[in-house]
Order: structure tokens, then sequence, then C-alpha cells
């Protein structure tokens, strides 16, 4: 009997992975966004596209949608793709499950990594190492922890998407290499303003990741990759990864921290490693699946058909071990990191000392073809890049028309 998927937040990257690698399994896929087009929507292996009321602006209305339409389209599973609409079918999963079946953890242990003060402490109490942390409430508390404060330091709201009654509100990541930055910072940014935060010291060096799927708290797949580069270039979403083994350590921290919480479903744990120490840090773990979901379906894990699985109810482990050194590269993104690079200064990007040089980026970034190097996005499926491009260069148009005429000016 035919099964049907759907998958949520179709303009993300790690939806059109999901919908390939289930397409390409002959699963039936409906995408779903909150746009009447999408990335993943494009793909040929797409049997529908639906719209949907944003679950940023009208969470309500978002998880009324989605109750009706898993009930009344007789969707076999759901399979969120961002933290907002994995937050949704986490908190409504008792309600989703009468009409679906889904791979999700369940809504506490959702909120306990969700919430970076909560994880940090868990970690802690687990054993994984942190940065050094202060927990502000908001601004006006400020001045408990300030004179404490070791700089550089990286400043980040306690949740990337803050919930509020209506929607949600984006948290950024700041760097500051002074009290009168951070001061500056606290008085400037609405979601510092109000709501609680991080102040960590900055860990430098490269990004490395551990994936894992988990059925009830035991791991049955894992992943690992490192970051080689980002976007924006100071870190944010990888634009060029590549595979390695898994750390040993990194498979107990997942353990350890995951398995006493029962979770279920796909997560991502990001760390650090200290340039310094060599010590590997924990900045967060994403309980969906991450921005570069591709890199690890391309070398042999099937993230997406695994969880697929997992959510009929049935446990099956990767096959073989997956491809080690392939590098996944997200080309309009690393273009992106390229131009960021050419077009503004190391201190402007806050690049910590010892970056490549803007020469040294624009090599790098030519190095466009190898024996283990892996497109994301462009594929024989070329419908999505296609689209993708088409909204890229649309995007500098208009930023070109803004930035060379500037604000249209009414007479007087």
């Amino acid at each position: 009997m035919p099964v049907t998927v759907f998958v949520t937040d179709g303009e993300q990257r790690p939806a059109l992975t999901i919908v390939r690698a289930l397409g390409r399994r002959g699963i039936t896929v409906i995408v779903g966004s909150d746009a009447q087009r999408s990335l993943a929507g494009a793909s040929k292996y797409c049997a529908r596209h639906v719209t949907y009321p944003s679950p940023y602006d009208d969470r309500a209305g978002f998880d009324a949608f989605l109750q009706r339409f898993v009930s009344e389209q007789r969707v076999d599973v759901v399979m969120p793709v961002t933290d907002v609409t994995t937050h949704a079918v986490c908190a409504n999963q008792d309600q989703l499950r009468r009409h679906c079946m889904l791979a999700v953890p369940t809504y506490e242990a959702f909120e306990r990594v969700t919430d970076k003060a909560r994880l940090l402490e868990h970690a802690r109490r687990c054993g994984v190492p942190v940065p050094r942390t202060h927990v502000v409430d908001c601004a006006a508390r400020l001045g408990d922890v300030i004179d404490r404060i070791e700089y550089p330091a990286v400043v980040k709201p306690v949740r990337s998407r803050i919930p509020t009654p209506g929607g949600w509100v984006f948290g950024s990541v700041h760097y500051a290499d002074s009290r009168a930055c951070l001061e500056r910072l606290y008085q400037t940014h609405e979601s510092l303003v109000s709501h609680p935060s991080l102040i960590q010291e900055r860990i430098v060096g490269p990004g490395v990741g551990m994936f894992a799927v988990f059925d009830r708290g035991e791991m049955i797949a894992e992943f690992s990759h490192r970051r080689l580069r980002e976007k924006p270039p100071a870190g944010g979403a990888s634009v060029l990864s590549e595979s390695l083994p898994v750390d040993p350590r990194l498979r107990e921290f997942a353990v350890r921290m995951l398995g006493p919480l029962r979770w279920h479903g796909v997560a991502m744990m990001e760390y650090k490693q200290d340039a310094r120490s060599g010590d590997l840090v924990l900045m967060e773990v994403n309980g969906r699946f991450w921005g570069s979901l591709e890199l690890a379906v391309a070398a042999g894990v099937d993230f997406p058909f695994l969880a697929f699985q997992l959510a009929q109810g049935i446990r099956t482990r990767p096959a073989g071990d997956y491809n080690v050194g392939l590098k996944n590269r997200w080309l309009l993104g690393d273009l992106d990191h390229l131009f960021l690079r050419l077009c503004r200064s190391p201190r402007a990007l806050d690049l910590a000392a010892g970056a490549p040089s803007r020469f040294s980026a624009l090599l790098q970034f030519l190095h466009l073809a190898g024996p283990k190097l892996h497109y994301e996005v462009i594929d024989t499926d070329w419908r999505p890049f296609a689209r993708e491009l088409r909204l890229y260069l649309g995007a500098i148009g208009r930023r070109f028309v803004r930035d060379t005429h500037g604000p249209a000016v009414t007479p007087q």
C-alpha cells in the first residue's frame, strides 16, 4: 500500500534532501511551505506542494492547518524540518498521532535541548565540556554579570527562535570585544533587551558536528563532519563541510546527554574544537534535521529514510561504513561567503585572529572540482537549483538597484 510523507519547510535545503532521499525510494512526498512555491517543492520527487499559514507569524493557524491536513489527506508520516515546525509537532504530537506517525522527541526533551541555558546545565551534569557561560535574564540584569565577563565574548539569545504569543522572534549571535561593545549590544537588539540570553567565552577553532538517530534513548545511527567554510564567515550555516569518522568522545557525549531524555528521532550536536587545547566544546544541540544533511546522505547514511522507518516503528541500522573525506558544497552559499570575505574587513565580519586572507579565500573558492567533492542542490533533478539560482540573481539585482539609486525621495 502506498505511503505518503508530509515534509514541512519546503524552502529549506534539508527539506530538499529529504524529498529526494525518500522520493528515490518510491515514497510519495508532499511538500509544505508558507510560500506558493519552494525549493523542495520544485523537485521532480515532490508529488504535491501545499501552502500553509506561516508558523513564524501565525502559530495557531499553522497548528490548525497541520491537524486538519493530516486527518483529511490521510498522511502517513509527518517530518518537520526547522526548530519552529518541530516545536509545533512535538507540542501537538498526542493529537497528531491519532492520524499519522512521527519520529520526534517528547515536548519536554525538545524544550530541554532548545533552551540553551537548560541544555548547558544538563550537559555539565552529564560531564560534557561547555563554554564558560553567564545567563542574563534581560538587559536590565546585565549589571549582575558584566564585571565578570572576559573578552572576546559571544552573545546569543537563550533560544535561536524565541516564541511569542503570535509568532516567533529570530535571535542572532553577536560578538563583543569590550565592555562598551557589550553594553551597546544590550541596548540595541530587541532579542537581548527583553529576553534571556547567554554571554560565553569565544572558542576559536573548527566546527565539528555529531549527528544521530535515537530510538527511545538508544542511538541507532551516527555521522560526523567538520565545517570548512560557513556563512557568515565567523560562524553560521555550513557552505563547505567534510565527513569525518565519529570521534568516540562525541559518541559517548551524545549517549550521555540524549539517552536519559529517551530521545526519539534525529539530533545534531554542534561542537567547536578549541584551537589552543584541542578540546571539543559543546555549542548547541538541534533536535531536528540539520543544514548539512545532504553530506550525510551522499556519504551513505540515509537519515531521512531511517527517520521514516523509525516513525513506522521499524528500527534499522545503516549497513557498513560511510564515505569519510567526502566534501559537500553549497555553491551559492559559498559564493556569499566569498563576497563577504572580499568586500568586508575581518573586523567587520568578527573574524578571529588567524583567519585566511582575502586572497587565500579566493583561491580556496576556486577549487571547483575534485574526486570527493559533492555539490548540494545541484543535481540531475535540476529544477530546485534553477529556482535557487533565479532567486539568488534576483536578490543581487534588487540589492544593486538599492545600493546604486538609494531610497526614493519624495519631492517637497
